[in-house]
């Protein structure tokens, strides 16, 4: 027994002491014949050893796991990143088109800004106009049953757009009627022309008076503590930017522009002299969510404002910028309302340069007849009568300021072929300067 088989027999011997030197090596024999004890446990040991792992291997298999699960944590962490902002900015943006939608066009239940008919005041951020009122509380009665509408009409507003449904039918039809002229009366009457059949439904749309009824007013406005935009209509309060991400509205801006897309003003409140003159509004939005934010503009054209439709309901005081003479084309006065006998209405046409033009007309009525327009004068310049006419003419027909002399010397246009004794140039504007009626319309084309 060699020196290496007498020590590992001295180990297997301390394990197992009942074992002989005899036994180790007979069995040791019999399971390597070729070799010796010594190579038997080399062998062993090189066997176990390719089993295990050493420290060296473990660090490094520990290293790049690391590696593996931070590069997996990165990766995933800015895809939630992502997402989340993405999901922000989505959010930002849903409620921006929803508020900007709102102010412009409305909901079902009520106008926008694009409906306006009239605006009473307006500022950066708070605007209160005046949008088209229906009263479809009708049935049809009676052959000339008169309608007593639910809101006053607005003195010299145009008649009411009228629409007629017939029994068992599907859409409504337009039908015409005439508006029962009440001076100082609170409330508003109309008649129907046509003969309709009893039953049909009947509504009115028309441009509501908000003297009378204050309530016919729509307010929006952006306030700034709560970061909410509300619209206030008919009585009722409604915040129109609540919204369930959490989104608040840091800056809402309105900037208002004429006819020619000139902006009016850089005030923050626009003179009420200039309110006529909006045609359009320009509407910046920003919206915020923890600290993101995302801003939307856009333009709304105001297709029932006066400068873009062409008529204007007149007040006393009123200036309302028109066409000189050269480039008008229609100028009439009409829907004269509230009208009794003797009343006198005066306007000036008022170059920025030059003389100005004075038409003054007298009213004629008789007990609850139709109002006639008795007699009007024409001074040039004011001070100094140039023509006087008698038409004695039904009120309801107007009065056509561009062929107010049959020879075309002193009406307010260039007549073609004609030596004009009135020509007023440049920019003009037309002034109110006496009204006993209670309203009139004026209808200009350029």
């Amino acid at each position: 027994m060699t020196k290496l088989d007498k020590g590992i027999f001295s180990v297997v011997q301390r394990k197992y002491p009942r074992i002989s030197a005899s036994t180790f090596l007979s069995v040791n024999q019999r399971r390597y014949p070729r070799k010796s004890a010594s190579m038997a446990f080399s062998a062993s040991m090189a066997f176990s050893a390719s089993r295990s792992i050493t420290l060296i291997e473990l660090m490094i298999s520990i290293a790049i796991t690391v590696v593996i699960a931070g590069a997996i944590y990165l990766s995933l962490n800015a895809a939630l990143e992502s997402w989340g902002y993405s999901k922000d900015k989505l959010a930002l943006q849903k409620v921006l088109n929803d508020v900007s939608e709102e102010i412009s066009n409305g909901i079902a239940a009520s106008y926008g800004v694009k409906d306006s008919l009239e605006i009473i005041t307006a500022s950066h951020a708070r605007i209160e106009f005046v949008p088209p009122w229906t009263d479809d509380t009708h049935t049809v009665a009676a052959r000339n049953f008169v309608y007593t509408l639910n809101r006053r009409i607005k003195p010299g507003a145009a008649v009411p757009i009228t629409e007629l449904k017939f029994p068992e039918a599907e859409e409504y039809l337009l039908a015409s009627v005439s508006v029962v002229d009440q001076k100082q009366s609170l409330l508003s009457q109309v008649r129907l022309i046509e003969i309709v059949p009893d039953g049909s439904l009947i509504r009115f749309t028309y441009h509501p008076d908000h003297e009378a009824n204050p309530d016919v007013i729509k307010a929006i406005w952006w306030d700034e503590e709560d970061g909410e935009v509300y619209t206030e209509y008919l009585g009722e309060t409604v915040n129109i930017s609540k919204n369930a991400f959490g989104v608040k509205i840091t800056e809402l801006k309105m900037r208002y522009y004429d006819n020619a897309n000139n902006l009016i003003t850089e005030s923050d409140w626009l003179d009420s002299g200039d309110l006529n003159l909006v045609t359009g509004i320009e509407i910046f939005i920003t919206a915020g969510l923890e600290e993101h934010k995302t801003s939307l503009l856009s333009f709304v054209s105001l297709r029932n404002a006066p400068l873009r439709s062409g008529y204007l309901p007149l007040q006393k005081d009123m200036r309302v910028p028109i066409p000189n003479s050269h480039d008008i084309h229609t100028l009439i006065l009409s829907n004269f309302s509230g009208v009794e006998n003797e009343d006198v209405m005066q306007i000036e046409a008022r170059p920025e340069k030059g003389k100005y033009w004075r038409v003054k007309i007298v009213f004629s009525r008789v007990g609850f007849s139709d109002p006639k327009i008795d007699r009007y004068t024409i001074e040039y310049p004011t001070g100094y009568q140039v023509y006087e006419a008698s038409p004695k003419t039904d009120a309801k027909l107007g009065l056509n300021l561009l062929l107010l002399d049959p020879a075309g010397f002193y009406d307010y246009d260039d007549d073609e072929d004609i030596e004009d004794k009135v020509i007023i140039d440049g920019e003009v504007s037309l002034y109110i300067k006496e009204m006993d009626i209670e309203g009139v319309g004026l209808f200009m084309r350029p």
